[in-house]
């Protein structure tokens, strides 16, 4: 009897889909990312719980708990000078904090390129931004309760303005025969510390070259004198805060340069042209363009979100396997 009863068992049944999705979830969820992907290939059950753990995974790494996100940029003369700059988070369009995706929605077998294509937007400055958004004052003695200055006495308008303050801004100039200037960027992640300016990992997330040709400045300059201005809405920024996004992406945008051909990190820079008063040549070719100068703002720092996923789990495996040393980001002098 027991024989005819093993025999009557079907040897292809796979268990593992009479488990509920709670179990399957707590099983997969512990795999890197790396390690998940290749899981999609299985089933599509599977596919739908693997993309519902690499979205709620993509909405914490842009987040960044516990980390901040640092960029680089500068002129190659100017690589012992240019200090970092700290970038606060603004949103990322398309990822909402819950996503519950069905194995029968027609639409999921291509929600998973969408998600590889969602570019997180963050905005540098100056100096460091704490979680309330406000600045990190260098002299916090003298923001007297009730002052000017102090953060909590002061109006909405007076914060716009500091935090327009604490943008980045450069001078990029151009002499007659050059026609084009670089730009040195790399961005990383590093791990806060006990204190600031003092972060406990270092993981690089991309490092290039921009080249910033003289016709694209002077057509962007142009451009930005005449009032152009990208369309905006309100979205989810830092803290909970609202910030104005746009309501597409604009990845072809002109005003957008990108620091790999990978496409993994961009930024988005405003042109304003400064005229300078500079004698003119007594004897100038027909061709030879004349010395400029521009005042380039960087307005947003664009980062693949995917890419930031993977490089803010390999910071947490840095942590991990942590030596103790700290990593002291400031001025010294």
């Amino acid at each position: 009897m027991a024989v005819n009863q093993s025999s009557n068992m079907v040897p292809d049944q796979c268990y593992l889909y009479t488990l509920p999705n709670e179990i399957i979830l707590h099983i997969l969820s512990p795999l890197p990312t790396l390690e998940l992907l290749p899981l999609t290939l299985i089933s599509h059950r599977i596919y739908a719980l693997v993309l519902r753990i690499l979205h709620n995974r993509l909405y914490l790494a842009s987040q960044l708990h516990d980390h901040t996100l640092m960029l680089e940029c500068y002129h190659p003369s100017a690589k012992l000078t240019e200090p970092p700059y700290f970038c606060t988070y603004h949103g990322t369009e398309g990822l909402s904090p819950y996503y519950c995706p069905s194995e029968t929605d027609v639409d999921l077998p291509a929600r998973l390129g969408e998600l590889r294509n969602l570019y997180s937007r963050f905005r540098p400055h100056r100096r460091e931004i704490e979680p309330a958004r406000r600045r990190v004052n260098r002299h916090p003695a003298g923001d007297v309760p009730g002052s000017r200055t102090h953060p909590d006495s002061s109006s909405a308008g007076a914060g716009t303005r500091a935090d327009k303050d604490d943008m980045v801004k450069q001078i990029l100039g151009l002499e007659s025969h050059e026609l084009f200037t670089q730009l040195c960027a790399v961005g990383y992640i590093v791990r806060n510390g006990p204190r600031p300016g003092i972060f406990m990992a270092y993981t690089e997330v991309e490092e290039g070259v921009v080249r910033v040709w003289r016709d694209w400045l002077g057509k962007m300059a142009k451009r930005g004198n005449s009032g152009s201005s990208r369309v905006g809405s309100v979205g989810e920024g830092y803290a909970g805060q609202e910030v104005n996004t746009n309501t597409t992406l604009g990845l072809d945008e002109e005003n957008l340069l990108w620091v790999s051909p990978a496409k993994n990190t961009g930024i988005r820079f405003n042109i304003r042209d400064r005229k300078l008063r500079r004698e003119v040549p007594i004897l100038l070719h027909i061709e030879e363009d004349m010395p400029v100068s521009y005042e380039v703002e960087y307005d947003e720092l664009l980062i693949r979100t995917s890419h930031l996923l993977l490089m803010y789990e390999k910071s947490l495996l840095q942590r991990d396997n942590s030596s103790g040393k700290a990593v002291v980001i400031g001025s010294f002098g």
